[in-house]
């Protein structure tokens, strides 16, 4: 019985967890406008066009689940947002630790082998308020640049996941991860191999808070990272 009980105590206290570990970096943009954007869906459209799965890609608000344009070290592509678990009762990994995804089973080959970066616009996180029940969303993008380049890993059949990382002192209030924006010099080296570029991640972001939202526009809570 006292064992039965403590079992339900840390299942609940590991899902409690979870729920609060989960909301990072659900939502991203990929504005079409951008030639720069515009040149990787072109290239990545030419490597898929003898498959009928993926309809024209028109950017917009990425979700979890989407099929979007992604680069790895051979090639444009694009893949599914949603890392595949190894448990066959979790749903997708959304994010991984950047600190501890060398070291984890369902990470480190990728980890070792399969890298990739995600184009965008900017990414969203979203600020919790003890008081309220609706969060506010915030549009994190780049200082001097309109198009970022987030880190990620895949698996063997194109589902990524985007590495994240320690917020900064100014963003923490906001959110306490953020995604691992690679600055464009050292993307060759992140796709290598590289795992100095992690500590060499872009800090300097701005970020805006969105207008109010409507009540179905929550922060996509998919799997632990």
């Amino acid at each position: 019985m006292v064992k039965d009980i403590e079992a339900d105590a840390n299942e609940y206290l590991q899902l409690n967890k979870s729920i609060m570990e989960l909301i990072m970096c659900g939502r991203y943009h990929f504005s079409i406008d951008e030639k720069e954007l515009r040149d990787i869906v072109a290239a990545a459209e030419r490597n898929i066009a003898n498959q009928s799965k993926f309809a024209p890609f028109a950017g917009g608000e990425i979700y979890p689940s989407n099929s979007v344009p992604v680069i790895t070290a051979h090639e444009s592509t694009f893949m599914t947002w949603g890392y595949p678990s190894l448990a066959d009762n979790r749903p997708p990994h959304i994010n991984a630790r950047s600190e501890t995804a060398a070291t984890k089973n369902t990470f480190k080959a990728a980890m070792a082998a399969r890298r990739c970066v995600i184009p965008a616009s900017c990414f969203y996180e979203w600020k919790a308020f003890a008081n309220k029940r609706q969060k506010e969303k915030y549009e994190f993008s780049l200082l001097n640049d309109d198009v970022m380049y987030m880190a990620g890993i895949y698996s063997l059949d194109n589902r990524f996941a985007i590495l994240t990382r320690e917020a900064t002192p100014e963003i923490a209030d906001i959110h306490n991860r953020i995604p691992v924006v690679i600055p464009k010099d050292l993307i060759d080296d992140w796709l290598g191999g590289s795992d100095e570029v992690l500590q060499k991640a872009v800090t300097g972001l701005k970020y805006t808070p969105m207008p109010p939202p409507d009540e179905n526009d929550e922060p996509t809570q998919m799997s632990l990272f």
